[in-house]
C-alpha cells in the first residue's frame, strides 16, 4: 500500500503542477509525465487517481500545446480514463507503447 500511496501523491503533485502552469508553454512529453504514472496507479488502486489525471489532461489537450501522436495519445488515454470499456486492445497498445517510449513502462496496465 505505501507504493501506492507514493504514486498517488507524484500523481497529484504531478497534475496540480499541470494545472497551475497551464498557461506556461507545456511539452507534449508533460503529458506522458502525468498520464503514464496515472494508468499505472489507477490500475493498481482505482478512480480517485483516474478523476485527477483525467481533469490534467484534458486541460493539457485543451491548451494547444499537443499535436501529433502526443495528441492521439492523450486523446485516447482521456478515453480510456473516462470509461476503459470504450478502448479497444489496439489503443490499449498505443497507451502502453506511448508511455514505454517516452520512459515510463507500465507495471499494472
Amino acid at each position: 500500500m505505501p507504493r501506492i500511496s507514493s504514486v498517488l501523491v507524484g500523481v497529484l503533485a504531478g497534475t496540480i503542477a499541470l494545472a497551475g502552469c497551464s498557461q506556461a508553454g507545456l511539452s507534449e512529453n508533460d503529458a506522458y509525465k502525468v498520464g503514464c504514472p496515472a494508468l499505472d496507479a489507477v490500475a493498481a488502486s482505482g478512480s480517485v487517481v483516474g478523476k485527477v489525471a483525467l481533469a490534467g489532461l484534458e486541460q493539457l489537450r485543451d491548451s494547444g500545446n499537443v499535436s501529433g501522436d502526443a495528441k492521439k495519445w492523450v486523446e485516447t488515454t482521456i478515453t480510456f480514463l473516462s470509461d476503459p470499456s470504450k478502448v479497444n486492445e489496439s489503443d490499449k497498445k498505443f497507451i502502453k507503447d506511448g508511455c514505454a517510449n517516452h520512459g515510463y513502462p507500465l507495471k499494472n496496465f
